[in-house]
């Protein structure tokens, strides 16, 4: 049964996409009910329900092990440990991609999974596990263009948070060097890894910031909200770096409030931190509850 990886919608801006799966089709008549389960997840990765998802995603590879599906478990595998990732549960995205490594294995698939390489990069990273830069590594060599360019904005991101200047400016000329019409995410991804390579090297402190401001324009209008805050977070960084000290307390308040709502609590705080006393008010904050007394 030929069933498809989501890239699912991360913080590290896995867009969601209909990549092909591992393995080939083979001809025996498809399970609906596993299907079935596979698009209701994928529906409700759409609607940002990732519980939903995450459940739905889990019954789909109870259904393929049912099945005893190698392309599909390793399939809802992956979108499962993906949706984890996004809830900002990268301990059980990593066990995730452990157990199917070796329930894939069990059946026969012993080579490298690029996809699970990549979410296993991103859960690394968000850990802050040294060991997510080889992780990354691996991914970046897959034969899916997707997979590729995910990988490589990982390697840039755990690059400029480990101050490898080197492979930060070898992922810069990777986007750099991309040729014809990209798609938006790319671009909005080349974007931000521009403008974290000109703030190390030395380079033009407003250019830095205009790409930063690029990046998350055009996540805005992609609904990634985690990644559009993390480019107002280098889009604050390089106004700071400018001189324009209020400028940049104001977008790391925006990144903060931003993060905030989207669940990435971790970035939330420290980019709140960082905009010191520039704390935005919030409008839809629920009012705290007034208790009188009465009298008597």
């Amino acid at each position: 049964m030929s069933m498809k990886k989501e890239y699912a919608a991360l913080g590290l801006a896995l867009a969601l996409a209909g990549c092909g799966g591992g393995g080939q089709a083979v001809t025996q008549p498809g399970d609906t009910t596993l299907s079935q389960d596979m698009y209701t997840a994928k529906d409700a990765v759409g609607l940002e329900r990732l519980s939903v998802a995450e459940q739905q995603y889990r019954a789909a590879g109870q259904r393929a092990i049912a099945r005893d599906d190698v392309t599909a478990i390793g399939d809802a595998g992956y979108n499962l440990a993906t949706v984890q990732l996004d809830e900002g549960k990268p301990q059980d995205a990593l066990s995730t991609v452990t157990a199917t490594r070796s329930a894939l294995a069990m059946r026969g698939q012993t080579g490298d999974d690029a996809g699970l390489d990549l979410v296993q990069a991103g859960a690394l990273h968000r850990l802050g596990q040294d060991t997510a830069a080889a992780a990354a590594s691996r991914a970046a060599g897959a034969q899916d263009t997707d997979i590729v360019e995910k990988a490589q904005l990982i390697r840039g991101l755990i690059a400029d948070d480990s101050g490898d200047q080197a492979t930060l400016a070898s992922v810069d000329a990777y986007f750099a060097n991309l040729t014809g019409k990209l798609p938006d995410g790319w671009t909005a991804d080349a974007k931000e890894i521009a403008a974290r390579n000109l703030l190390v090297t030395g380079g033009s402190a407003q250019t830095a910031m205009q790409d930063a401001m690029q990046a998350a324009t055009i996540r805005q209008t992609q609904v990634d909200y985690r990644d559009m805050a993390r480019a107002l977070g280098v889009a604050a960084r390089a106004a700071d770096k400018a001189g324009n000290t209020q400028a940049a307390a104001q977008l790391y308040a925006r990144a903060s409030q931003s993060a905030q709502q989207a669940g990435d609590k971790t970035a939330a705080d420290l980019w709140a931190k960082q905009a010191g006393t520039a704390t935005a008010a919030d409008p839809f904050v629920l009012p705290v509850a007034a208790t009188t007394t009465k009298k008597k």
